[in-house]
């Protein structure tokens, strides 16, 4: 059982979304898809970012949220690696 949890904010037929989900769910994180549009707040910290891309991914570890928009091998590759860490 993984130690972090995931929600991606999407939109229908995003495929970064489902592309990213499916990658979060290969390496054992239990992820939750949320439509972006029901949430006005992470639509204005997307823009206060400047991230234009989806979807908008939040990662509970241990100890932070770590946060990211886009189709983010770079960042799936180091959640990957934190979760075979934490075994």
């Amino acid at each position: 059982m993984s130690k972090f949890s995931a929600v991606v904010y999407s939109r229908p037929r995003c495929m970064k979304c489902r592309a990213t989900m499916k990658a979060l769910i290969a390496m054992g994180v239990p992820v939750k898809e949320l439509q972006l549009d029901d949430f006005p707040e992470k639509q204005e910290l997307m823009r206060q970012e400047g991230w234009l891309e989806l979807p908008l991914v939040e990662v509970q570890l241990p100890d932070e949220l770590v946060r990211w928009a886009g189709m983010s091998t770079e960042n799936l590759d180091a959640l990957k690696y934190l979760s075979k860490a934490a075994v």
